[in-house]
């Protein structure tokens, strides 16, 4: 069956907004940190410790702030969220280098965080789902790999603006642009293809292979409350446990890493330059690693790709604890680099596929609590440094977290009262699809 219109799905406009709202949002919060951490720590005689304390403080605010977006999506959709958020994360970013004290430094750490998650989180991740069944994985893989590349954009270019600039202009260039975000966004987003008379893969609501049943999706009312997923019905899922404290492990040790791996690079003997460009190239490993991985979920068993997926995360952390090994370090850019990527992008995968499209923002607005868990990763990474000169600890601990996630996986249970799409994502309509 032929999609009746023959220019582009909408939906795929949708993703790659969504894409540059992840860009932005894990970008400016994240990854840029590898840029300012050092001159940060120079210019105000700041430790590492104190400026990962940021990202702690910003991650349970960033992450708390989920559930009320996830509430609101209900009620007021993708649009206003997305616009507001990237005026405030704008704002923090340029503020954040300008503050002289660090109470003042977390203060607009947490509104950047508090920002960014109103247009990228569970946001973007909402807009894409929202348009996409059959495909889902490939687009959410498409919209969240913009995660991972802004590892390897931004960080080369804050760095290069610090460097020919200045800090405060480099980040009043950066700020700018996460404010002209919002407006773009409006422009182009819609919450829902049933806005504009179509139903996920680009058919028409009214065509005759719709009403004949001949496409294998359900698409229920979109004033349907979403309270099919009650927190009390949630929670008694073994889903909801096993999966949410899975990834909340897996992210300890990615953004434990990530935040650091330039610096990392440096301690062990590469120059500035050069360590940038090798944490970039990691980042890009994982830019890829978010499609195919995401990719592979439309294919197989979603549960099993992750599982794989988690092995070769904790192979690639062993990796990197052979720091005087130069193959070793070689193979764990692209190890670590392309399965840490696909953390994020099978985990919004995972929860559609069990709780359903219609339920993804109130589903995902309680497992994601989970993910607060990452900020330990930062203290783990900051006070393995300080007190010891090195990461190395911050690796062991975050290997042997990835070993418990992967048991975590293994034990999940295929609960039928939880998994509301098949494999292949071509249920049978008489199944209760959202």
């Amino acid at each position: 069956m032929k999609p009746a219109q023959k220019k582009i799905y909408y939906g795929w406009y949708i993703a790659a907004a969504a894409f540059w709202a992840f860009f932005l949002s894990t970008g400016t919060g994240f990854y840029a940190f590898n840029a300012f951490l050092e001159p940060l720590c120079q210019l105000r005689g700041w430790t590492r410790t104190d400026l990962n304390l940021a990202l702690v403080i910003g991650t349970v605010f960033g992450f708390s702030s989920q559930y009320i977006y996830g509430t609101l999506l209900i009620k007021t959709g993708v649009r206003p969220l997305m616009l507001a958020g990237s005026l405030v994360a704008g704002i923090s970013f340029i503020f954040i280098v300008r503050v002289q004290t660090l109470w003042q430094f977390y203060l607009f750490y947490s509104l950047l965080f508090i920002g960014n998650g109103a247009y990228g989180g569970i946001v973007a991740g909402s807009a894409v789902n929202n348009w996409f069944v059959d495909k889902r994985g490939k687009a959410v893989g498409l919209a969240t790999s913009g995660m991972s590349l802004s590892g390897a954009v931004l960080p080369l270019a804050a760095l290069f603006l610090i460097e020919h600039t200045g800090i405060e202009n480099a980040a009043l260039f950066v700020g700018l642009i996460m404010a002209a975000f919002g407006p773009m966004a409006w422009l182009v987003v819609r919450d829902w293809p049933e806005d504009m008379g179509l139903v996920p893969g680009g058919f028409p609501a009214n065509s005759p292979a719709y009403a004949a049943g001949q496409i294998q999706i359900h698409v229920p009312p979109v004033t349907t409350p979403l309270d099919q997923w009650p927190l009390k019905k949630l929670v008694r899922t073994d889903a909801f446990w096993k999966l949410g404290l899975a990834f909340g492990l897996l992210m300890i040790g990615t953004v434990g890493v990530m935040s650091q791996l330039k610096p990392r690079f440096s301690d062990i003997g590469f120059s500035a330059s050069t360590a940038m460009l090798m944490m970039a190239a990691a980042s890009l490993c994982g830019a890829a690693g978010k499609y195919i991985w995401g990719l592979m979920c439309d294919r197989f068993s979603t549960d099993r790709i992750a599982i794989v997926m988690t092995f070769a995360n904790a192979l690639g952390l062993g990796l990197g604890l052979i720091k005087h090994s130069m193959v070793a370090l070689m193979i764990f850019i692209p190890i670590f680099g392309f399965s840490m990527g696909g953390i994020m992008s099978t985990f919004p995968i995972i929860v559609a596929t069990r709780f359903g499209r219609k339920n993804f923002a109130a589903v995902l607005r309680y497992i994601s609590f989970f993910l607060v868990l990452q900020m330990f990763g930062y203290l783990i990474a900051g006070r393995s440094f300080d007190l010891t000169g090195s990461y190395d600890t911050a690796y062991a601990v975050f290997l042997g977290l990835d070993m418990v996630a992967a048991g975590l996986l293994l034990s999940l249970n295929r609960d039928k009262s939880s998994i509301v799409i098949s494999t292949n994502h071509h249920p049978p309509l008489s199944s209760p699809i959202s």
